[in-house]
């Protein structure tokens, strides 16, 4: 059998690298080269090109998916092996192009052979709730005349949308654009409860609008409120330090709100890229934070935490991240695995990004790494555990331990974390 691999791009001009906004793509448009086992392009090839747009009806491995449309192409390379087409214009071979229906977990299957029939290449491209990835013996992903490679998203209207995929990565494995407006997807996040920790102030909400939505503007918006609110059949805890009662609902009045989503039970993952563009609050007493938990976490902090990004209002010219260990955390210091950097225009929009790799932790605030911690040479569980599955959350605290450090201004609230996107790459 004759060898060939196929590298796709996007067209540029079809596919605009700027602004990220939903673009109407039908037809999806594809270049590729095709080379043979040695790297030589092949020029003047008649290749065959079948694509199946899936869906995958089950999480079992074993799950039959259903077709929802395929298509065949039969194109000619150039002289420098490049082969030019779009996805939606070929001959049908089951199901309606303009039919489908792109929501959900849609995948499609892309199958090139050369002429006799010998297949050259299988690879699979993920869209909807498993964004655009190309992976087969190697993973490939689209890519700009100006070397940016990119991921691309489609919403159930079959528009799509562009995503950059960062350098030493290969595919988005998780991703929320929050623009579907309304609450949270309840397929990706899920809600703390109750007076959580640190002695802070506000109680945090399940799926209460006035704390936590999608607005219409394309941000997830989640609220601090000072409104007294009556939370039926709440989980009721007296007041820090006055003996807090954990396990009693009630009918309860409190007096401030907020809410704490994660991915825990939907979403975890072991080492990647986690970037999230987010507007911080700033007042006397916020505490906005981005981290992330071991699904085991009864044993803290034996079972590790990272803190991508924490930010307290009394001191809005700094940013932090942190490590937590057995060997290096709150309760034990100086921490080493602790650090922070200058942060200006604390109240504008920044893109928070963090590295995690086996052997170290990289932080991005902007695109400018800001800090590192390197695993030492002589590792364990007590200094090093991270190597098991971690879940992502995003919190807005008021007041407590650290955020309430140098006082609350309640009369501040409300005030709004905002966030325009969360990804994950690995």
């Amino acid at each position: 059998m004759k060898k060939a691999f196929i590298i796709l791009y996007a067209l540029a001009g079809l596919l605009p690298a700027v602004g990220l906004r939903a673009v109407e793509a039908r037809p999806l448009p594809y270049q590729a080269v095709v080379r043979d086992a040695e790297g030589q392009p092949l020029a003047n090839e008649d290749v065959t090109v079948q694509f199946f747009v899936r869906r995958q009806l089950s999480s079992r491995t074993d799950a039959a998916p259903a077709t929802l449309y395929s298509e065949t192409h039969t194109v000619t390379s150039d002289a420098h092996g490049w082969v030019r087409l779009e996805v939606g214009t070929g001959t049908p071979l089951s199901g309606t192009y303009e039919a489908i229906d792109w929501w959900g977990n849609v995948y499609v299957d892309v199958q090139w052979q050369l002429p006799g029939g010998e297949q050259a290449f299988t690879t699979t491209q993920q869209l909807g709730t498993v964004p655009y990835a190309l992976s087969a013996e190697s993973t490939l992903l689209l890519a700009s005349p100006d070397g940016t490679r990119w991921s691309v998203e489609a919403d159930n209207e079959g528009n799509l949308r562009t995503v950059p995929v960062p350098a030493r990565f290969t595919r988005m494995v998780f991703s929320d654009e929050f623009d579907r407006p309304g609450m949270l997807d309840e397929s990706k996040w899920g809600y703390e409860e109750g007076y959580v920790r640190n002695g802070e102030e506000q109680y945090y909400t399940v799926a209460r609008r006035e704390n936590c939505y999608v607005g219409d503007d394309g941000y997830l918006h989640i609220i601090c409120r000072n409104d007294s609110a009556l939370i039926e059949d709440a989980l009721y805890e007296k007041p820090w330090g006055a003996g807090g009662s954990h396990g009693y609902r009630a009918d309860t009045v409190i007096p401030i709100t907020s809410a704490s989503v994660n991915t825990k039970g939907k979403f975890a993952f072991t080492y990647g890229r986690v970037e999230v563009r987010a507007k911080l609050p700033v007042c006397l007493g916020s505490w906005p934070a981005i981290w992330m938990f071991a699904h085991d976490r009864s044993d803290w902090p034996a079972c590790g935490e990272i803190d991508i990004m924490e930010h307290v209002g009394y001191g809005p010219d700094k940013v932090y991240f942190t490590l937590h260990t057995t060997d290096m955390n709150s309760d034990n210091q100086p921490n080493r695995y602790a650090g922070n950097a200058d942060f200006d225009d604390p109240t504008g929009w920044h893109v928070f990004a963090f590295e995690w790799h086996p052997d170290r932790m990289i932080w991005y605030v902007d695109g400018v790494q800001e800090f590192s911690v390197i695993r030492s040479r002589e590792y364990s569980d007590s200094n090093w555990p991270f190597h098991n599955d971690f879940y992502l959350m995003l919190n807005l605290a008021f007041g407590g331990g650290w955020g309430g450090r140098e006082g609350i201004d309640v009369e501040a609230l409300p005030i709004e974390y905002l966030v325009d996107y969360v990804r994950i790459y690995q």
